[in-house]
């Protein structure tokens, strides 16, 4: 790849030119030259206004709405007004309510219940060592309804994990722009020196591939499953926090902001099975960071009570 430099007139002792100055656009070869830093700039933009029962949790954005869930399954829905950011409805219940439902990350589907409906289905993952209704790390696909007063439970999804794939905290996540269902987790736990991190990788189920509102996946359904130890050697033992993908990438946030568990977020690229970035985020946050999302081309960060933008 050919680049350019501008050289700039030289202004030197009349007695010591042997020729005019000049300027003008010349070619090289290899990379082109970058001199630029990889930065980016980080917002606090609100302090969170959702139950003071529980911990906040999953995290997505619809339009101009910022869908706020935290633990037990507790919504709270938030609307963008260029800077200004208001709460649009009080605290509520998703339909999945359950204390053993950590509902650790949220995510928009494409699909629309009905042609009235304000918003897509949101998928929320459960992601408990505890089952429910002897079925452990389901997914809930909920209707929020139009009034932001309520939602209906759909669907449920859930993986029979006969070959013992995860261990603690196996979480879902939707690719909506490929129709592609993701879980990553741990295969033992954090605390254990064998625990590896896993993606496995499902098609999107549809409703009407329900039983009683059921519907699960087994191996024969898997279209991917690897570590992500495969192709990344570094130390990579985080809590599992959200996760989110755009662009075949996916975005993990994780961290306390503190020195021994500092805040990292990690850019996987699903295509390439690489790790593409680690980005350092203990001082520009403050807090554990929860979930992540896009808004008009920046990055919204769900943190323990506090929303931040960042700005690549």
């Amino acid at each position: 790849m050919k680049g350019y430099i501008l050289l700039a007139s030289l202004l030197l002792p009349a007695a010591l030119m042997a020729q005019p100055a000049t300027s003008g656009q010349y070619t090289y070869t290899g990379a082109p030259v970058n001199l630029t830093e990889h930065t980016f700039k980080c917002d606090h933009l609100l302090k969170l206004q959702g139950t003071d029962k529980e911990a906040y949790q999953g995290m997505d954005i619809w339009g101009d709405y910022i869908f706020s869930c935290q633990n037990s399954g507790w919504l709270t829905v938030y609307k963008i007004d260029g800077e200004k950011i208001t709460r649009e409805c009080k605290p509520f219940k998703l339909a999945s309510y359950d204390k053993v439902n950590h509902a650790n990350v949220a995510t928009f589907g494409r699909t629309f219940y009905d042609k009235d409906d304000r918003f897509p289905l949101l998928y929320v993952s459960q992601c408990n060592r505890n089952p429910i209704n002897g079925r452990k790390d389901v997914l809930y696909v909920e209707r929020v309804a139009n009034d932001l007063k309520s939602s209906e439970l759909v669907q449920t999804i859930y993986f029979k994990d006969t070959d013992h794939l995860f261990g603690y905290a196996l979480q879902w996540v939707i690719d909506p722009d490929n129709n592609y269902l993701y879980g990553y987790g741990n295969t033992v736990d954090n605390t254990n020196a064998l625990n590896r991190h896993r993606i496995v990788k499902f098609r999107i189920p549809k409703l009407n591939e329900s039983t009683d509102g059921l519907v699960t996946l087994t191996k024969d359904d898997l279209l991917e499953n690897y570590l992500i130890e495969d192709t990344y050697q570094t130390h990579f033992n985080p809590i599992g926090q959200g996760l989110f993908i755009k662009n075949g990438q996916l975005f993990m946030p994780t961290g306390f902001g503190k020195e021994k568990q500092p805040s990292i977020l990690y850019v996987w690229n699903l295509n390439t099975r690489t790790m593409q970035n680690v980005i350092d985020l203990t001082k520009a946050t403050f807090g554990e960071l929860e979930d992540c999302a896009y808004y008009k081309g920046d990055l919204y960060i769900q943190a323990q009570g506090d929303l931040f933008r960042l700005t690549f």
